[in-house]
């Protein structure tokens, strides 16, 4: 079994790969490791999209040691003792230009492009004006696995079927939120005020401006955790 590991510290786990059978290889691996915090999970995500993951996060205790016992996980790899749950993710296109594309695993932003002033957002589901203006930071759009993140941090709440939209700060409106079927075209246009598109971590980031419309809807890819005796965060 070929295996990529993600992180800043992924040799740990790759000096430990051949002794259970398994070969480091980043072009064209079977499994991503992901070894570090959500960030990385996300980075992995981006660079090895669809690939099963796993995600291995440093034990509080063990902060500043040197040695880690990845046995049991790589043994479980090894034997494929494990099972893999899809996830799925977000897309965002500026003005149907593919150029201007982002995917996400946690969400789709859409945020003011300058700290100091409000963005004016006119919002639509499936054809339907749902708000007419929305004045304040901007909004999100978010999955069910991404609800736990930014999503709840604004609504304070957690959802598990569906996109959740999230109205960041607004002045005008009292909704927070609103959660709507997977398979809804949400369409954000920019009445006022110079934005941005964001897509989870991701450092790629597309401007907007005053008359565009970005088109956000379930992604036709999606992702795949490896889960361990029902976890996916796997601590050593």
């Amino acid at each position: 079994m070929k295996v990529a590991v993600v992180g800043l510290k992924r040799k740990l786990i790759e000096k430990e790969l051949t002794k259970y059978d398994l070969k480091s290889d980043k072009k064209n691996p079977n499994i991503v490791i992901s070894f570090g915090g959500d960030g990385t999970a996300l980075y992995a995500e981006r660079i090895y999209p669809g690939i099963p993951r796993i995600m291995i996060k440093h034990s509080k205790t063990c902060v500043k040691c040197k040695y880690h016992d990845f046995s049991k996980v790589l043994t479980k790899l090894k034997k494929r003792r494990y099972k893999i749950v899809e996830e799925i993710k977000v897309e965002g296109i500026v003005n149907k230009n593919q150029k201007k594309k982002l995917v996400a695993l946690n969400e789709i932003g859409i945020h003011h492009g300058i700290p100091t002033k409000s963005i004016r957002l006119m919002v639509k589901v499936n054809g339907k004006i749902i708000e007419k203006l929305v004045v304040g930071d901007g909004l999100l759009v978010a999955t069910p696995y991404g609800s736990t993140g930014y999503f709840y941090s604004i609504c304070r709440k957690k959802f598990s079927k569906g996109l959740g939209i999230a109205f960041n700060n607004p002045g005008n409106i009292r909704k927070k939120s609103l959660i709507v079927k997977d398979d809804s075209k949400i369409e954000v246009k920019v009445l006022r005020g110079d934005g941005i598109m964001t897509a989870d971590n991701n450092e790629k980031m597309i401007l907007l401006k005053e008359g565009d419309l970005i088109t956000i809807r379930k992604s036709k890819g999606k992702a795949k955790i490896i889960e361990l005796e029902k976890k996916r965060r796997i601590k050593v």
